[in-house]
């Protein structure tokens, strides 16, 4: 018999309520489909906000784990960035294990990488079970079970120049923020910008973009990828982020776009910290 890839599910920001445990039990049921093990963490399930050290633990123990490849995040809201001081970053950096997470786990995902120099995955592994499985399920097969992320099924296309290189690095545009002046901030430099949202209108984008560009950020990197904008898209907001970054960032910054990063259920998988090319 194959011996089984050992993968495990953790929860670094918002407690998740037990009554997620059906969607817990869906998810791994997909998981062991497609020839994974889940180790079980039995801290999955905390339910109280001022658990970041015990989280945290949780979260050591699965990279000290030497036969886990891979740790899905299956959480999201604001505590992610309240578990970075406690993490083993030498144990991490030692792993073999792959960490995917989004969203507000955009902290713990580019801290990783600053600290260590890891490639971390911007991915929410719950979509496996939601309205895009058909179309989610195979891109699972042909990225996440190769460590193959190509930035083509991302169908960028540009709104100003046509290329871009670099190490992708960046996620939810407010949750990033939570990093600048900390030792978790990572190097941007030559780097390719992502940027997603799930609420916020114009006024909370101008204010973000605004504090990037007061940061020098975008006297770094070589290019800036957008993904959808959930409530502004909802609301056709005006200006739309396209307009709003076009006007801000520095017209020599190459920018696109893509509908496939972000909150939307068939949004995929985008690898950070590892040399993209990017072609109109």
């Amino acid at each position: 018999m194959t011996k089984r890839r050992k993968a495990a599910l953790t929860a670094c920001s918002d407690p998740r309520s037990p009554e997620r445990q059906e969607e817990v039990s869906k998810l791994c049921a997909v998981l062991e489909a497609e020839g994974l093990e889940i180790v079980e963490n039995p801290d999955l399930f905390l339910d109280d906000v001022l658990d970041e050290r015990i989280k945290a633990e949780a979260l050591n123990r699965l990279f000290r784990n030497p036969e886990i490849e891979m740790v899905f995040d299956i959480s999201g809201g604001d505590l992610a960035n309240s578990v970075l001081p406690y993490l083993d970053y030498e144990a991490i950096q030692k792993s073999r294990a792959l960490f995917f997470g989004f969203s507000d786990l955009t902290t713990v995902l580019n801290a990783i990488h600053a600290k260590t120099g890891k490639e971390v995955v911007n991915y929410q592994v719950r979509y496996l079970l939601y309205d895009h499985a058909s179309e989610q399920i195979p891109l699972f097969r042909e990225q996440v079970l190769t460590n193959r992320f190509s930035p083509d099924v991302l169908q960028a296309r540009f709104l100003r120049g046509g290329r871009m290189q670099g190490k992708i690095l960046g996620g939810n545009i407010r949750c990033f923020l939570k990093l600048a002046g900390t030792p978790y901030w990572p190097d941007l430099s030559g780097s390719i910008l992502l940027l997603e949202s799930l609420g916020g209108g114009p006024k909370q984008m101008i204010t973000a973009v605004q504090q990037y560009k007061q940061m020098g950020v975008f006297d770094q990197v070589s290019g800036i990828l957008l993904g959808t904008f959930s409530k502004m898209e909802d609301d056709q907001a005006a200006p739309d982020m396209k307009e709003i970054v076009l006007r801000l960032v520095p017209e020599n910054i190459p920018v696109a776009e893509t509908r496939f990063v972000g909150h939307r259920t068939d949004a995929r998988a985008v690898i950070l910290g590892r040399e993209m090319d990017i072609e109109g």
